[in-house]
């Protein structure tokens, strides 16, 4: 029987083709805006997460800030603002192997490398061992420092493959750079630094930019090397990178607790010890992304109840043209369930097809609109499996109404309408 009255509402269908595409129109539009706002909002979250994971989901950022952003700080209650190596290093002794790496560094400014009329301009920041493994710094070619060179403060270098073809040139060889002596004009003081490694630049490096076109990239020297010729040792933020396994969370708000105590005296009661992790950020990014994704979709969603009143609307319409068919079924013996199930299924075969043709709109749409974002496309399943059975579940509702109306219809006053 089922399989009959889906015959019959096929049939109709296409006796009615201009009047059936118009009917599904809206739950076409509901269903494809739905798949495409969902699809765009689930490519963005994984693109913003892969993002943000890039910078270490293992990391959390340490830092010093009033406690009341609206008070003013005296020259020298800014200066507590700063940590001390002693304050960092006691986390490692304190919280043992729950921490993998520290990273601190320190800037000594822009400065610029001039070699046989070839120019780089550099970024010369000192940094310590667990610098390169918070930031995902990789080598191309050479070493890293050795413990000598960060207990003692020696004047070796990394410097990036950009300015590696600064100074040597796009086909340069290793040798061409590695062991090499620079001499770096940091305004007007002179630092020689002899390059031990070349690392890979990342997507976020190498786009600075001068007033003569050539692009600043960063150059590494060890930290003691930079508070030696700094004569500083005070930083800003350092990054701790949490061993794997461990609640990175609950692990920065350990550290908070344990430096807010440490350092009390000088924080004073203006200022405050906060630590955040890399994962807290990511689950609010998701959190925020889900929530904005939802509500948007939602709006959309209307469309899909419009088109299932234009769904209701046209059922009316059709019993009504069909009143004497209906008036002969059941004149030869038709049960109201036959009836009703009869423009029920046609009902739902309407929206059922408009649902999956919105389906298939949906998803080229949210496909193309992530890619012309930046985004790598991630087909939401789970909005195909709701808009298309909720479209389905609307068919059902919208077509009761009328299918009852027709299933109540007298016979006799059926079979005499005009």
């Amino acid at each position: 029987m089922l399989v009959e009255n889906c015959k019959l509402a096929i049939k109709s269908i296409k006796a009615n083709k201009k009047r059936a595409f118009l009917t599904m129109l809206g739950i076409i539009i509901g269903v494809a805006a739905v798949i495409a706002i969902m699809t765009v909002g689930n490519s963005m979250t994984k693109g913003v997460q892969k993002q943000l994971e890039s910078y270490g989901v293992q990391n959390i950022e340490v830092y010093i800030s009033t406690i009341d952003y609206s008070q003013e700080l005296s020259e020298e209650e800014q200066e507590n603002l700063k940590f001390k190596p002693e304050d960092i290093h006691s986390l490692s002794e304190h919280f043992g192997k729950k921490i993998a790496a520290i990273s601190m560094d320190s800037s000594l400014g822009s400065g610029t490398v001039l070699v046989n009329n070839k120019k780089a301009k550099v970024d010369v920041t000192g940094v310590s061992a667990g610098y390169f493994k918070a930031n995902n710094l990789k080598l191309k070619s050479g070493s890293y420092f050795n413990e000598y060179a960060y207990r003692q403060g020696t004047n070796v270098a990394l410097v990036s493959e950009k300015y590696a073809k600064q100074i040597a040139g796009d086909n340069y060889k290793n040798e061409d750079v590695i062991g090499k002596t620079y001499e770096v004009n940091l305004n007007d003081e002179y630092i020689n630094l002899t390059v031990v490694g070349i690392y890979e630049e990342q997507k976020s490096q190498g786009m600075g930019g001068s007033a003569a076109g050539v692009q600043t990239t960063t150059m590494y020297i060890p930290l003691f090397t930079a508070w030696n010729f700094n004569h500083n040792k005070d930083m800003y933020s350092p990054t701790v990178v949490a061993a794997e396994g461990v609640d990175t969370i609950a692990l920065s708000n350990d550290i908070k607790a344990y430096l807010n105590q440490k350092m009390a005296n000088q924080l004073g009661d203006k200022l405050q010890v906060d630590a955040y992790s890399n994962q807290s950020m990511i689950q609010e990014n998701n959190k925020m992304m889900n929530q904005l994704t939802m509500a948007i979709s939602l709006i959309a969603a209307i469309a899909l109840i419009v088109g299932g009143i234009g769904v209701m609307n046209i059922m009316t319409v059709s019993i009504t043209e069909r009143t004497r068919e209906i008036g002969t079924r059941k004149a030869l013996g038709a049960e109201d369930s036959m009836i009703m199930l009869q423009f029920i299924s046609e009902a739902v075969i309407l929206c059922l097809i408009g649902g999956l043709i919105g389906m298939v709109i949906g998803v080229v749409i949210g496909d193309v609109a992530s890619k012309l974002m930046g985004y790598a496309p991630t087909i939401s399943l789970a909005s195909i499996y709701i808009s298309v059975g909720f479209s389905t579940a609307i068919g059902m509702f919208f077509g009761y109404s009328p299918a009852k109306h027709a299933a109540k219809m007298n016979p006799i006053d059926a079979l005499r309408y005009e």
